[in-house]
């Protein structure tokens, strides 16, 4: 089909959909860590620059906002939103606070559950520190800058312990790359953990359900600590009973829900607009964590699934606005 493209063009949107198309069909053997920059050549030092990183260590831990709020990337994913939140007001594990806006916020509803077996008789983090349990607790990686792993050792220093304090009691610590780990779903059927501090809790027959079923029990977390972690950018929320049946109540928790697609403030309106143009245009096609199409409306305007923790960059909201999507008129900076 002839274009009215230049070359390089050309060449540039074929490369793009060469690699997602290659990524789509082989991503079983491909790594998932991707980085597409358009730069510039000594021929045409003048165009703009743009970068977009998403996974890996880099761009989906703990690192993506730092890496976008020094503008050595233009746009990452982060899960959950609340890190976004914690960059933005550089609180927590961000130094400095970072200038960052959202394009949106995909759907991923999501908490973090801690789970103790009911023969410990736990009702608080705070009878472990007192009985300086040797617990076997399983959890999620460390050192990868992981934003699971990083929560919960936030949670365990706000209680006066670590992991490492559970291994100097004579405990073990078990370390999973994902929440549905085989090791870690085998260990729950058999009742050889003790606990399981994590998230990943929305799958139904996943580890929380099948802990749940299998002689273990929710603790909470006490209103002093959620307050805490409120002030650092986390949100207080509930365990809900209507979708654990097994809990006699709602059980407090913090939230971990939303995969924010997050930018600078230094991006051009242009290009959020187009950004967002272009999420709407592929709507149907793009994968979400979730049981239904993406909603663009949600993206903008934020649910549970969808928490807008920072405000909406101008250029996104401006399309927002003129397709109807966006409410009111939302915080945009």
């Amino acid at each position: 089909m002839m274009t009215d493209l230049a070359p390089p063009q050309i060449r540039a949107i074929t490369g793009l959909e060469l690699a997602a198309g290659v990524f789509t069909k082989c991503s079983d053997n491909l790594a998932s860590q991707l980085n597409i920059s358009l730069t510039s050549g000594r021929r045409d030092p003048g165009p703009a620059q743009f970068r977009v990183g998403i996974n890996g260590d880099l761009y989906g831990g703990m690192l993506a906002p730092i890496e976008v709020g020094t503008r050595r990337v233009d746009i990452a994913y982060v899960n959950p939103s609340a890190m976004v939140a914690m960059a933005y007001r550089g609180k927590g594990y961000y130094r400095e606070k970072m200038h960052l806006r959202v394009l949106g916020c995909f759907p991923s509803w999501d908490r973090i559950a801690l789970v103790v077996s009911k023969d410990l008789s736990v009702k608080s983090l705070r009878d472990i520190v007192r009985r300086k349990t040797p617990l076997r607790v399983s959890t999620r990686f460390s050192g990868v800058n992981n934003a699971t792993y990083f929560t919960i050792a936030t949670i365990l220093s706000l209680y006066g312990f670590s992991f490492g304090q559970i291994k100097k009691w004579g405990g073990q610590v078990q370390e999973c790359g994902r929440p549905f780990a085989p090791e870690r779903m085998k260990a729950i059927a058999k009742h050889k953990l003790d606990a399981v501090f994590d998230e990943g809790v929305s799958t139904v027959g996943g580890w929380l359900d099948l802990a749940l079923a299998n002689g273990y029990e929710i603790v909470p977390i006490e209103p002093d600590i959620v307050k805490q972690l409120e002030r650092m950018g986390y949100t207080g929320t509930v365990l809900p009973k209507r979708r654990f049946r097994p809990l006699k109540e709602d059980a407090l928790t913090i939230d971990f829900s939303g995969w924010a697609l997050v930018t600078h403030k230094w991006l051009a309106d242009k290009v959020a607009y187009a950004a967002i143009e272009t999420i709407d245009e592929k709507k149907k096609i793009i994968p979400v964590d979730d049981d239904r199409q993406l909603d663009m409306r949600e993206l903008c305007n934020g649910s549970e699934k969808c928490p807008l923790r920072v405000p909406l960059h101008p250029g996104a909201a401006k399309y927002y606005r003129e397709k109807g999507y966006l409410k009111g008129v939302g915080v945009v900076e």
